[in-house]
């Protein structure tokens, strides 16, 4: 037998609210040589029964119950049962639009590439808003080309996600990296299992369309935040600078500042959620900010490789305070501007 043309990947734990419009938006694509894998991951609620319900409607759903292993986990399981020959990858509280697969699919016979990129858009209350895309016409990204691609990935949150890219399975099963160690990673793990199919990909596509739509509830928009964050996203960034970067120009001429510049950006961000945050008593966002500190990724690459004045001025500020460890100042600091923005 032939492969189907896609796997669409959907991760599940406890979104009976809305795992039936997710399911509903994939099996009624217009385009239909494709299988849906829904991996319950140790749900509480009713989804891994929804999950069954439609496995014995349409034969083209196959099902696993899995105990809870987080999203990462469960996208590295269901990526190794595709039988498709391109993955695409579904949130169980997000959908499709009705074309979405055949306008994919009609790209690639078209390209012939191994990865194909689309845009995705933020659904809050029911109504999707407007993002403009990072270009705003199509492009072929292939040999030398593929630099502005990584440059982009790397440098902006553009394409992180797994939703909107189209990839080559084999892309994914012929990755060597042993993800078991990174199981804790639960912020930047779409950009690292991304890596790897990225980097080896012949050629890649981007398409500014939007047939993706990821929903934002509006109660979950607080400023609670997971002190750990910072573990997470050193992790991966030290895969993408010791398994890809490293010794390399793709970044251009200075990879390794260029880079110690996007890592120094990302952990002053955390920084100032860490500041900003609800959940945490000052003295443990001082802790957090000691952690920080102390982390391998941190001490050895960014601190000797960051050249301060390519960080933004709104950076360099938190940056400095940060650095002489002046932690106090900078969490006043923080909350009076925190204050004035609103």
């Amino acid at each position: 037998m032939s492969k189907v043309r896609f796997t669409v990947n959907v991760p599940v734990y406890n979104a009976e609210n809305y795992l039936h419009e997710c399911i509903d938006s994939i099996l009624n694509q217009t385009f239909t040589d494709f299988e849906l894998l829904l991996v319950d991951d140790g749900s509480t609620d009713s989804s891994g029964a929804i999950c069954d319900e439609y496995a014995k409607k349409d034969n083209r759903v196959r099902v696993f119950h899995n105990e809870n292993q987080g999203s990462f986990a469960t996208r590295v399981f269901s990526v190794n049962h595709a039988e498709g020959e391109y993955c695409s990858f579904c949130d169980s509280d997000d959908y499709f639009d009705a074309d979405y697969l055949e306008r994919a699919n009609e790209m690639i016979e078209k390209e012939n590439c191994d990865m194909l990129v689309f845009r995705h858009e933020p659904v809050v209350n029911g109504v999707r808003q407007y993002i403009k895309p990072y270009w705003e016409d199509k492009r072929i990204f292939c040999g030398e080309g593929k630099k502005e691609f990584y440059t982009a990935m790397i440098m902006s949150y553009s394409f992180n996600s797994l939703n909107i890219k189209f990839t080559k399975t084999e892309l994914f099963k012929n990755d060597t990296i042993d993800y078991s160690q990174y199981m804790f990673v639960k912020n930047g793990d779409d950009f690292l299992q991304s890596l790897y199919p990225v980097f080896n990909a012949k050629k890649i596509v981007f398409m500014p369309e939007c047939y993706y739509n990821y929903r934002i509830n509006p109660d979950s928009l607080t400023n609670k935040v997971d002190p750990n964050i910072h573990n997470s996203l050193f992790a991966v960034w030290s895969v993408t600078w010791n398994n890809y970067l490293n010794g390399t120009d793709l970044l251009g001429e200075n990879t390794k500042q260029v880079f110690a510049l996007r890592s120094a950006r990302s952990a002053m961000n955390i920084v100032k959620l860490i500041a900003q945050s609800d959940n945490l008593t000052d003295e443990e966002k001082i802790e957090v900010f000691r952690s920080i500190h102390n982390h391998e990724f941190y001490r050895d690459f960014i601190e000797p490789n960051l050249v301060k004045s390519d960080l933004e001025k709104k950076w360099q500020f938190v940056y400095e305070l940060f650095s002489r460890h002046s932690y106090k100042l900078l969490l006043s600091t923080v909350r009076m501007l925190t204050k004035i923005k609103k």
